[in-house]
């Protein structure tokens, strides 16, 4: 692949990671709805007060790899944190999660939003309009109540700090302990926010970039126009997953789920400063990042994908439980493989071709949109007099032979 192609090729692929965003419209409403929430929880004469309740956002909408659904009539899943700092001392998980629930059914918006009026198993689910296409998952949870500053030394510091001070204790209705156990060290722990401090190191490529680190890991950061390689690597491969398991072919409930795609793409990722390098590179070593590791807990031994900020947690379990998900898995690696071909070989297939192909990979809709973008730029260029093709590609750009205006319509 010549470097001339590559490039146009890059574009394409940036068209088509812009189409998958969710518009900054939807990306500040959702911010606002749920600020709104947290100020709601926190506030003076609320019962959770006293334990300064603060909402923060986890999971692709804090790393800046959410997409957008395929169908515009279905929601966007937005995943947050409700975490307090401390409780009293006899409350259980059920009591917070309870305490969590009972303060949204105090407001009577929230209350005819909640999803499940028991709430799901770590969840309350908040589901907005239709015009929003979005609903709040709210995970309620217990910190240090150093969290706060905590949080900001460790997004402001490019030292190594122990993240495992970012750690939440969580509430899970299918712990044995759930209604029993007052001590928080012995409830479930996760740490979004720590893998969050992980996952941007590993995509930041140069020190260049290292500066904006804070900035971008800010729990509650702006809108995010320009993604980083990794990110859009990550946009990608989910929207390859979710066109290959949209097929009746495949129980959607068993198709890869995105922090083992996320994790594995992240470990793979070699720091290529554009995103065809950064996605030929990830596609083709994601595979060798997945290990076979003796489970402790049962004496046998399962695939595994370590959780970076924790290697005890397997994020691979359920592959043991339900054998269809790691099949699955293992089927959406081949076809990724296979289809990564497209990109390493497409030169001189021609732009029909190579829609064709990304469109039966990503979908017709945002790569029709994708196209266009980039057949406009070279309209653009071509009545300036800088339209040029290069040899033997077909693809249209500014170094190469130059191309005579013509007066036919349609995209390039």
């Amino acid at each position: 692949m010549t470097e001339e192609y590559k490039n146009e090729v890059v574009e394409i692929l940036e068209n088509l990671g812009k189409q998958l965003d969710i518009s900054e419209s939807q990306y500040n409403e959702a911010v606002k709805s749920y600020e709104a929430v947290g100020e709601w929880l926190s506030k003076e004469g609320s019962p959770l007060y006293p334990y300064k309740p603060r909402i923060l956002p986890q999971g692709s909408f804090m790393l800046g790899t959410i997409i957008k659904p395929i169908n515009d009539e279905d929601d966007i899943d937005i995943d947050l944190v409700c975490k307090l700092n401390g409780k009293p001392i006899n409350w259980t998980q059920k009591h917070l999660k309870d305490a969590v629930g009972d303060r949204l059914k105090d407001h009577s918006t929230y209350e005819e939003m909640i999803k499940d009026k028991d709430g799901g198993r770590r969840c309350w689910t908040l589901e907005y309009s239709d015009d929003a296409n979005y609903h709040m998952d709210i995970l309620p949870s217990i910190s240090d109540k150093n969290f706060t500053v905590l949080l900001s030394e460790t997004f402001n510091n490019s030292q190594h700090i122990d993240t495992n001070k970012l750690a939440i204790r969580l509430t899970d209705k299918e712990e044995y302990n759930y209604s029993t156990e007052t001590d928080t060290e012995w409830w479930m722990k996760s740490n979004p926010f720590g893998y969050a401090k992980w996952f941007y190191q590993r995509a930041i490529y140069s020190s260049t970039k290292m500066f904006a680190l804070s900035e971008s890991v800010d729990p509650v950061k702006p809108y995010q126009k320009d993604k980083l390689p990794l990110q859009r690597a990550i946009q990608l491969l989910k929207r390859h997953r979710d066109i290959m398991f949209s097929s009746d072919e495949f129980d959607s409930e068993n198709r890869p789920i995105s922090i083992i795609i996320t994790t594995l793409a992240a470990r793979a990722y070699d720091r290529s400063e554009n995103i065809v390098d950064a996605y030929v590179n990830i596609v083709s070593k994601m595979r060798g990042f997945i290990e076979t590791k003796l489970n402790p807990k049962t004496g046998l031994y399962e695939r595994w994908v370590s959780n970076p900020v924790n290697d005890e947690e397997n994020f691979a379990d359920k592959w043991s439980e339900v054998p269809q998900k790691e099949e699955y898995f293992y089927k959406w690696l081949d076809k990724l493989e296979e289809d990564l071909e497209t990109i390493k070989y497409s030169q001189g297939i021609g732009l029909q071709r190579l829609n064709e192909s990304f469109s039966a990979q990503y979908g017709d809709k945002v790569i029709n949109k994708a196209f266009a973008v980039y057949g406009e730029k070279n309209r653009i260029l071509r009545e300036s007099g800088l339209r040029k093709m290069a040899s033997g590609t077909g693809i249209l750009g500014t170094v190469g032979t130059s191309v005579p205006n013509h007066n036919f319509e349609g995209n390039v």
